[in-house]
């Protein structure tokens, strides 16, 4: 049980199942485009740029947990006039928990790192029920990272074993890995931390006030201030991935550029 959605009821089919997240992007000349698909989320964002820094960028929710995820977008326009090359810490620096969506600021952060390549990413975290799991991240179908975890800490390979996948991940990470390696593990880590979501049953009316999870003030946009006290979760928005991602339909001006870079 996570405490922060104890809240919501237990899921009796937790153990048999698998959570899966896509990450597509598609870059050209002058921009970046991703989408990610997951069990609870479908989001998408551009960023457009001159090859030194950002001139605009855009996003959005195909699919979203709570009523106010879709108001948190705006917050993303502090990375406008950000050189091409700061850094993930400065970056961050301009993101703060309370006014922006923690997903799409991971997002923002991975497209920048991959501003001229275009990648499909896939995720996969069996339900960690009583048995370790195996949990994978691939780029264009080649494994990057493959895990053995039991109660979210690494077993296996040997020489990452204790580590832990929660709190103090991004410690040992940073000096563990560096370039791709580094951005999968950070993908892998999140995948995990949204996966187990999948324990409880979150999406059934009537719809949840977000002011029953206490547990989550300030975590993020939604959470934060008077959004937290008047703000409902959403209804019907998560999708069973087991045998594979479903990806949503975004608008057509982002659709078209995840199929026809540049346009």
């Amino acid at each position: 049980m996570i405490p922060q959605l104890a809240h919501f009821e237990i899921d009796p089919a937790y153990g048999r199942g698998t959570y899966r997240r896509r990450l597509r992007f598609v870059a050209d000349a002058r921009s970046v485009t991703a989408q990610v698909d997951d069990t609870h989320h479908s989001y998408w964002l551009v960023i457009e740029h001159d090859r030194a820094r950002i001139a605009a960028i855009e996003a959005g929710f195909n699919r979203a947990p709570t009523d106010m995820c879709p108001g948190s977008v705006a917050g993303l326009q502090s990375l406008v006039g950000n050189s091409l090359d700061t850094g993930a810490a400065a970056l961050m620096a301009r993101l703060p928990q309370t006014a922006n969506c923690t997903h799409l600021a991971d997002l923002a952060l991975w497209s920048m790192a991959q501003i001229d390549r275009s990648a499909v990413w896939d995720v996969e975290i069996p339900d960690q029920a009583e048995a370790p799991v195996w949990i994978s991240i691939t780029r264009d179908g080649t494994i990057v990272h493959r895990w053995h975890v039991a109660a979210c800490r690494i077993t296996a390979p040997a020489r990452f074993a204790g580590r832990p996948l929660m709190s103090g991940f991004m410690r040992w990470a940073s000096d563990a890995f560096q370039g791709d390696a580094l951005l999968a593990a950070t993908m892998l880590q999140r995948g995990l931390f949204v996966a187990r979501g999948r324990q409880h049953v979150v999406d059934r009316a009537p719809p949840m006030p977000l002011a029953n999870a206490a547990g989550m003030a300030g975590m993020c946009w939604a959470y934060s201030h008077d959004r937290r006290l008047g703000g409902m979760g959403s209804l019907g928005y998560v999708r069973d991935f087991t045998d594979g991602v479903e990806e949503e339909t975004p608008p057509p001006h982002v659709a078209r550029r995840l199929k026809n870079p540049g346009s």
